[in-house]
């Protein structure tokens, strides 16, 4: 015999003792087992099932951890998970090219698609996640006056069936319809119980190439910027944004449809090294064509060093946030470097290395984004900058969450045509985050501490 919890298992038992059907011992047997049953069942399951069991949340990450002086080979035969996240049926063709260039020979490929549905009181939402429910298909997108839910529906599950079949990669297609002040709880739950290396966030804002060559931009929504940033505050792995400004649909496209041209910029700091693993795979795939480009300060009479300390004045909305985690920049220095190494060990002859001297960060990475010779264009965040990115603090931010270099290059009217990636290394050390404002002085600072 087995009992529920709840107030019926004891009206039932009172009923039969009142009906005579049970006498005082054994009503009192069954009450006693029922409470057992209850009390027991919650401690029981928690202490069966464990989904977090065995996993190491603190660092899931592509990069692995490099040691001062040394040059550590990655595990490059561990199968790679990635989490894609699509609003609609306008992210399909940078979603397959951004994956695509990641794939390579030294480890297997196992991909997440997750269709994030606004969920809201309309019946109309309603109706679509009853759908979702009966026939079990992905939606990616609301349903526009030109096309019907199932239209959009279908378009969105041949774009990555197709994918799959030609590029033998197991799609595993996720739909989550929530409210958009919920949705980051579903995506990093699903990272995490998926062991999850990488999540890939659409921005809340699209470019695409019109008649006569202008770019027109469309917006989304602020809610979906929302739902980056919380993710980006919470996610249990690394984290990368995507700006896409016609990514997979230009007529200069290699044959097989991938990026062609990466460009990624290295100004140091954990983010940036993320970003550098990053473009480091992309060069092994043999239709990507990665360059390297290392900022590095100009030293001399008129070098300036900045020291970030937290303001309470300023907001999170309209300015750049660092880490609270104390820097060490002799440290983080002798990580660039061995991270740099590394890369030029592993694929050398195979993506192109250059170093640059800055002279005016904002030109010069703005000049790049506006070449047209890069379809794609690698950043990292950089919550824990270098002095160069640090010099940017007080500016005001559009896109604060993408940190001050993929602000430059998402930012309006600025004249980029690249799509932009910007990629944030997860490490719990580095977790909280403030606005800060700056200090500049003209002492070498190098080899001390700096709190930001």
């Amino acid at each position: 015999m087995s009992f529920s919890s709840g107030l019926d298992v004891f009206l039932v038992f009172v009923d039969g003792e009142f009906c005579r059907v049970l006498n005082d011992e054994m009503f009192a047997i069954l009450v006693l087992m029922a409470l057992v049953t209850t009390f027991i069942t919650t401690p029981a399951v928690m202490a069966l099932y464990k989904p977090a069991r065995g996993m190491n949340v603190a660092k899931r990450k592509l990069q692995s951890d490099y040691s001062a002086g040394e040059s550590n080979t990655p595990r490059r035969a561990e199968e790679l998970h990635l989490l894609a996240c699509a609003h609609g049926p306008g992210n399909v063709p940078a979603l397959i090219n951004i994956i695509e260039s990641t794939r390579t020979t030294m480890s297997q490929l196992c991909l997440y698609i997750m269709h994030l549905v606004e969920l809201t009181e309309r019946p109309s939402s309603i109706v679509m996640v009853q759908r979702l429910r009966r026939n079990g298909l992905p939606f990616i997108s609301r349903p526009s006056r030109s096309h019907s839910a199932t239209e959009v529906l279908d378009r969105v599950a041949v774009a990555f069936e197709t994918y799959g079949q030609l590029g033998r990669v197991v799609v595993r297609p996720i739909t989550a319809v929530s409210a958009l002040t919920t949705m980051h709880e579903d995506i990093c739950h699903v990272a995490k119980q998926k062991r999850v290396t990488m999540i890939i966030l659409p921005f809340h804002k699209m470019w695409r190439v019109e008649e006569g060559g202008e770019m027109a931009v469309e917006n989304v929504g602020h809610g979906w910027r929302g739902v980056n940033q919380r993710v980006m505050r919470h996610a249990p792995c690394s984290v990368a944004v995507l700006a896409d400004r016609g990514l997979g649909n230009r007529k200069d496209k290699a044959s097989d449809g991938v990026v062609q041209r990466v460009c990624v910029l290295f100004f140091g700091g954990p983010d940036d090294r993320e970003a550098l693993e990053l473009g480091g795979r992309m060069a092994e795939h043999p239709a990507v064509k990665v360059k390297i480009i290392r900022f590095l300060e100009r030293y001399g009479m008129d070098r300036t060093d900045v020291k970030l300390l937290p303001s309470l004045e300023k907001n999170t909305e309209s300015s750049y946030t660092f880490s609270k985690a104390t820097m060490n920049r002799q440290e983080e220095a002798e990580l660039d470097d061995a991270a740099v190494a590394e890369l030029r060990r592993r694929w050398e002859g195979v993506a192109e290395y250059i170093e640059k001297i800055v002279g005016n960060i904002t030109e010069d990475v703005l000049q790049i984004g506006r070449s047209s010779e890069y379809q794609l264009i690698v950043v990292g965040k950089g919550r824990f900058p270098s002095t160069m990115v640090a010099g940017l603090a007080d500016q005001p931010a559009e896109h604060a969450e993408l940190g001050p270099i993929g602000d430059i290059l998402t930012s309006s009217n600025n004249g980029v045509v690249s799509s932009v990636l910007v990629v944030q290394q997860h490490d719990l050390a580095h977790a909280d985050e403030v606005p800060v404002s700056k200090i500049e002085h003209s002492e070498d600072a190098e080899g001390t501490e700096s709190q930001v």
